[in-house]
């Protein structure tokens, strides 16, 4: 009788949710994209149509890299190792990655903010 219960509590462990921050593919709000990984290299798609394709960006996928969408329609991503954040927005000219550097201006209303759940959890002292 243990070792099913056991065998249970090990599939119940290994079943938790993944965070918000980790999820994929991942849905803009209004369902219009979807931001993923292809072989690392991150992608924004628009239905079946690959939207974006960035190869030149600073950071592939792993463990260490968080992502999540605005309400604003933007894609934020936070690369843990390096301290760095960089959003994704769309522009007449196409999606373009942009560098966050958290500078604020004279109008805080108007300065972009990355989404609360962005940044992964700090680890607890035990």
């Amino acid at each position: 009788m243990a070792r099913p219960l056991l065998v249970l509590l090990l599939l119940l462990a290994g079943c938790r949710a993944v965070p918000a921050n980790r999820v994929l593919p991942q849905r803009s709000p209004d369902g219009a994209y979807a931001f993923d990984f292809d072989h690392g290299v991150p992608v924004i798609r628009e239905g079946r149509r690959t939207a974006l394709r960035d190869d030149r960006a600073p950071f592939r996928k792993g463990s260490e890299v968080y992502w999540l969408w605005s309400g604003g329609g933007r894609l934020w991503v936070y690369v843990a190792p390096e301290n760095a954040v960089y959003y994704y927005e769309r522009t007449p000219e196409g999606w373009r990655r942009r560098v966050w550097t958290g500078e604020r201006s004279a109008h805080p209303e108007r300065d972009l903010l990355p989404p609360p759940g962005l940044y992964p959890p700090c680890p607890t002292s035990k």
